[in-house]
């Protein structure tokens, strides 16, 4: 039991023993708090009002009130009805979570993160007071009527009378595409390993296998149609096995087993919807020979972990050995590539892995992995190429390798190709009057990867991330973690480590997994507010991209007419100002910049700045550092009372007006 548990369990022992007394009913109060805002840091909530939300057909929108008490809050209990208006959306189409925060040790998100499916036991004290969210999320249907919904959300506790929040939601009239056909890139990472380890069950159980599931559920809903196959075992990744495992034969011979690939497969398949990547991960860091003019071949002189990654790199490919008998596994290594028995060993193993993904409709989403800023050799490049029969990799690194360089291209040492990658340096476009851009069109699959550990922060700027890219030059975003929590412990029982941390030899620094946007439930992985949140940002792009694509084709732009199309374009340009405003205050220097670059939005900030002649302290310096937390505060809290809701009404009013337009 961890400590969070542990505080629950003795706070609900001693209200049931009366030692303790839940809040009365004069100490609880319901307010509501914005859902890409903070609940933990309003200080003087107002009046209790309606949730109002902002919605179109076929997608899903959110909104909250927090419960607050001096006292630990007990018999926490919300209940959603039908939502009447036009039609009606029934209440099955309604989810009630209840939002709690984490603990962990260092790097962990903050507010009420983690989206409970069913009620915690006890809200405990902490920071002198209980505070818990509760979260109303609509899945309007496809088929719903366009106008204003009604109903209530009824929230109770101990000691506290029934409360009911009247729930407004507003359709609008526009369909959002199914999240199988969106155009805004998320490529966000499952990890079995964790699962496993959280919940104390067998690798490759039927209730491993379960987890599993749940989370490709989860993750489904970003957009994410990614999966990868661990070839190797002890991945950045966290992976401890190999999918394909290899079983000894009596004769010495080794014979690839594809169970635990294909059951893995098949649970994606049906959880996670149309695949469009599917990652034989075949590379990683510690078989790297050479690096930035430094050899990694010569045996280091002292011990330490340069010597361990050493003398495993002399070992071979660390693969996953299986007992047929027994149905044990064991570490095992196989010899590198450029050994002359390995295309033996390898080349039946692509023709099988062909044939089996050629039957599942998969052929064409096979690429390879992982480039990282340290990338195989020329050597042994090649020979994955021939191989493999020349599937492309993809890259998660600092730096783009693909940039103007869609497939076919010979990214990768003029041999093969790079299909997808996602890169720490970005590129954004702040003020439009100085250019727009369009990342969603960019022929190249080019995304941003953040390594600041960004993501674990504010919602609001887990919100703003996808729009940032398609009004830059990405795609979307890459290489976020899915159920990545820190799932192993320090000495006092805290959260501490992430899965990867097991294998310090495939440590890629900065580019490691930082984030995670699935958070442990009591029976498994369950959302947080961030996910909410990126999927409505998500969301969010699919319009303003469904305008734009008809603004940027003169035909369809002469058919909507002029009137129209400069509304939308108008309109467009709020929206990108309100992200640069609640990330930058000074609206004079706003005005200054157009196209900016940077590993992330301030760095690319103060870039500008300093090529503009704007005296600014150094980026590292204590100063800066001051000036960055008091802008991103301030920017946050001006963007949650500067009227996003009735931005994002006009954005999805004006997709609808369009696709009414052009039938």
């Amino acid at each position: 039991m961890n400590r969070a548990s542990f505080r629950a369990f003795f706070h609900t022992a001693l209200i049931a023993c009366g030692l303790v007394c839940p809040a009365s009913a004069d100490e609880v109060r319901v307010w509501n708090f914005e859902v890409c805002g903070d609940a933990s840091l309003v200080a003087a909530p107002a009046a209790l009002g309606p949730i109002v939300i902002e919605g179109a057909r076929n997608g899903v929108f959110s909104g909250a009130v927090a419960v607050e008490s001096k006292s630990p809050i007990a018999g926490l209990k919300a209940v959603a009805s039908p939502l009447t208006g036009p039609a009606v959306i029934p209440a099955d189409r309604l989810a009630v979570r209840y939002a709690v925060s984490w603990e962990t040790v260092g790097g962990g998100p903050g507010g009420l993160d983690i989206l409970l499916e069913s009620p915690p036991a006890t809200i405990p004290v902490s920071k002198n007071r209980a505070l818990a969210g509760v979260w109303v999320s609509v899945n309007v249907p496809p088929d719903a009527k366009a106008g204003l919904y009604r109903g209530t959300l009824s929230v109770e506790a101990e000691g506290m009378p029934v409360q009911s929040v009247p729930v407004e939601l507003t359709v609008s009239d526009w369909t959002l595409p199914d999240s199988q056909n969106w155009r805004t890139w998320v490529e966000m990472i499952q990890s079995p390993d964790t699962l496993a380890m959280e919940y104390g069950v067998p690798m490759w159980s039927e209730k491993h296998w379960a987890l599993i599931a749940k989370s490709f559920r989860l993750i489904k809903e970003t957009g994410s149609r990614v999966v990868y196959v661990p070839i190797l075992r002890n991945t950045n990744q966290g992976n401890e096995e190999s999918m394909v495992r290899w079983v000894r034969q009596r004769d010495g011979t080794l014979k690839p087993d594809y169970a635990v690939m294909e059951r893995y497969l098949d649970t994606a398949q049906k959880h996670l919807g149309g695949i469009k990547l599917v990652v034989f991960y075949v590379w990683d860091s510690y078989l790297t020979r050479s690096y930035r003019g430094q050899s990694y071949e010569t045996k280091p002189e002292t011990p330490g972990p340069a010597m361990e990654r050493w003398e495993l790199l002399q070992k071979g490919l660390t693969v996953t050995m299986l007992n047929e008998e027994t149905g044990r596994t064991e570490t095992g290594f196989l010899p590198h590539y450029t050994a002359p028995e390995s295309r033996a060993l390898w080349q039946p193993v692509y023709d099988e892995l062909r044939k089996r993904m050629r039957a599942r409709g998969l052929e064409q989403a096979m690429a390879l992995g992982i480039v990282c800023d340290m990338e195989p050799s020329k050597e042994e490049v090649r020979f994955l190429h021939e191989v493999s029969g020349g599937l492309p990799w993809i890259a998660h690194s600092h730096f783009s390798r693909i940039n103007n360089k869609p497939l076919p291209n010979t990214a990768l040492h003029g041999i093969a190709g790079i299909c997808y990658e996602a890169h720490a340096g970005k590129a954004y476009q702040v003020n439009p009057e100085k250019g727009r851009l369009f990342g969603w069109q960019v022929p190249e699959l080019r995304a941003e990867l953040n390594r600041f550990n960004e993501l674990n922060g504010p919602c609001l700027r887990v919100r703003q991330v996808p729009q940032l890219n398609i009004t830059g030059r990405q795609r979307g975003i890459g290489r976020l973690g899915g159920d990545f929590w820190q799932v192993i412990r320090n000495n006092r029982g805290q959260r501490a480590f992430q899965v990867f941390e097991r294998y310090p030899e495939n440590h890629w620094r900065g580019l490691n997994i930082g984030c995670w946007f699935l958070a442990p439930g009591p029976d498994g992985p369950v959302a947080t507010a961030r996910l909410e949140n990126l999927r409505e940002g998500v969301q969010e792009c699919e319009a303003r991209i469904s305008i734009e694509s008809v603004l940027v084709d003169p035909e369809k732009t002469a058919l909507i007419g002029a009137d129209l199309a400069s509304r939308a374009q108008k309109m467009l340009d709020e929206h990108q100002r309100a992200v640069w405003r609640s990330i930058w205050s000074n609206e004079e220097h706003l005005a200054m910049m157009g196209a900016i670059s940077g590993r992330n939005t301030y760095e690319a900030i103060w870039g500008a700045l300093a090529r503009a002649g704007v005296p600014m302290p150094d980026f590292w310096a204590g100063e800066a550092r001051t000036l960055r937390s008091t802008e991103d505060r301030k920017g946050i809290e001006w963007f949650v009372a500067s009227g996003w809701k009735e931005r994002t009404r006009h954005l999805f009013e004006i997709a609808g007006e369009i696709q009414r337009r052009l039938k």
